[in-house]
């Protein structure tokens, strides 16, 4: 699964060569904004939650330091990307789990990303592993909250603010939306996007049907169609030719 990031900076060609950057080099992450003033951003943020912000630090009205601040959506990695290295040891007292100075290398930015999926990783199997748990995400229902132990997820599929979870023995309907449960699902890298409306499990894919985007087969003889989009990552994945 991707991490969904946002940029912000001030500067348009920065902000530019970064969205670029992480395009070229680093195929896990989604960037879903690319925003140059910090005012607007805090707005785009709180409301989008992504999983990583590269942040720029010096910044006309508000810099980096201070949008942070004033987030109500505190969960993001911060890799700050500024021109001026004095900053970093007040980044890193802000919780950055990166630094990066302009003009961005590749190798540094890959290894930024490295270290938030390490970070995620870690977080999730101490966790879990530790208290010999199979993995599981809560799905709140009218009585309470239900567990669901990830690898019984066949699929899920968007309809609109909610979202229908495919099981082995059933499927659940729940009021969130499908991007809401790929966040939950984010430490588990198995799960794909094949388009918009469904998100799969790729360990119950049990073939791939070649055409302009083609379909999958899943265990339970669903074929859920692939976007012309989404073919070739998915192709690299299964690791077919």
């Amino acid at each position: 699964m991707k991490l969904r990031a946002i940029i912000v900076d001030d500067e348009r060609h920065s902000l530019e060569t970064t969205a670029l950057l992480i395009r070229k080099f680093c195929p896990d992450v989604e960037v879903i904004a690319e925003l140059q003033s910090p005012i607007d951003a805090v707005e785009i943020i709180n409301k989008e939650e992504p999983h990583l912000l590269f942040l720029d630090i010096s910044m006309p009205k508000m810099n980096g330091f201070e949008l942070l601040n004033v987030l109500t959506y505190k969960d993001a990695d911060v890799v700050f990307t500024t021109a001026y290295d004095e900053y970093a040891l007040e980044g890193f007292k802000q919780g950055a789990v990166h630094y990066l100075v302009k003009p961005i290398d590749a190798e540094d930015l890959v290894e930024s990303v490295q270290r938030v999926k390490k970070k995620l990783s870690e977080a999730k199997a101490s966790g879990i592993n530790g208290m010999g748990l199979k993995p599981k995400i809560p799905i709140s229902s009218l009585n309470g909250v239900e567990l669901i132990e990830v690898d019984q997820i066949i699929r899920c599929e968007s309809d609109g603010n909610y979202t229908t979870i495919v099981l082995h023995q059933r499927k659940i309907t729940v009021s969130k939306t499908l991007k809401e449960i790929e966040r939950q699902l984010i430490d588990f890298p198995f799960f794909f996007r094949l388009h918009n409306s469904h998100l799969v499990n790729l360990n119950q894919v049990v073939k791939y049907i070649r055409g302009e985007g083609g379909s999958v087969i899943l265990t339970n003889q669903e074929e859920i169609g692939v976007s012309r989009s989404k073919k070739m990552e998915l192709l690299e994945v299964l690791g077919i030719n």
